[in-house]
């Protein structure tokens, strides 16, 4: 029997390239597609609608309001949900708690494990050194929401309480950690990081070569958490049980 995956947001870059990898799949099916009401997308494998259908798991990458409509059909139909939704408010991830009293739930900012294993490191090397951190983050110019969720969770490995404050257009502080926002083209994804302090400059880059990167990886989590107990899940429990 296939897998049947809801997609929020499918009409978006990274929702195009899950259909793509779904189709691919034997074992995978989409069964329906979350857009906005005002959305042209159109699909004649699947439904596609503004309201969710009854699927086996519900994988989002959409907006933070389409985020909310993905949840609460979640919760009522006791469906596990994956998300990389960013832009998301502190009300929003106090509603994630709230669901993960009934049902799985896995939000990240970043699914491809290099990313969170960067996370981990800086976490680590800032506990140990004290040091000056940068963090640039690219994206194409579709790209709304300043900064990436990836900088600023990259932010919080190294400051996890840090308040984000807007300095320039496109400049930020997440307490002393200063983050750079680029648009430029159609870019799928580039962050730099450096460190410094008085022993040494450390510079870390990661740049996704396509998007596709992220869609397998939101994949690869789905059939994860698919069987789990209800509960909120990260990409470091799931990055473990790959070892």
């Amino acid at each position: 029997m296939k897998l049947k995956i809801g997609i929020a947001g499918i009409s978006g870059r990274i929702g195009q390239r899950i259909v793509e990898i779904i189709n691919s799949n034997d074992n995978l099916e989409v069964s329906c597609g979350l857009v906005s009401a005002y959305s042209k997308y159109k699909n004649d494998d699947f439904p596609v609608s503004n309201k969710c259908q009854k699927s086996d798991v519900w994988i989002d990458f959409s907006t933070p309001d389409a985020f909310e409509i993905v949840l609460k059909h979640c919760i009522e139909s006791k469906t596990p949900l994956v998300s990389g939704t960013t832009g998301l408010s502190k009300k929003h991830f106090k509603e994630i708690e709230n669901a993960a009293q009934t049902i799985p739930v896995l939000w990240a900012s970043n699914f491809a494990i290099s990313v969170n294993l960067i996370q981990n490191l800086l976490s680590k090397y800032t506990q140990l050194r004290d040091s000056d951190v940068t963090i640039t983050e690219t994206h194409h110019i579709h790209k709304t929401d300043k900064p990436s969720g990836t900088a600023i969770s990259l932010a919080r490995s190294i400051k996890p309480h840090g308040i984000l404050k807007s300095v320039k257009e496109d400049e930020f502080l997440l307490e002393d950690v200063k983050i750079k926002s680029i648009r430029d083209k159609e870019i799928a994804g580039i962050h730099q990081i450096e460190l410094e302090n008085k022993s040494e400059i450390i510079k870390i880059s990661h740049s996704a070569k396509t998007p596709k990167i992220f869609a397998q990886g939101a994949l690869n989590v789905t059939k994860w958490l698919l069987n789990k107990e209800h509960g909120i899940y990260t990409m470091n429990e799931y990055i473990d049980s790959l070892s």
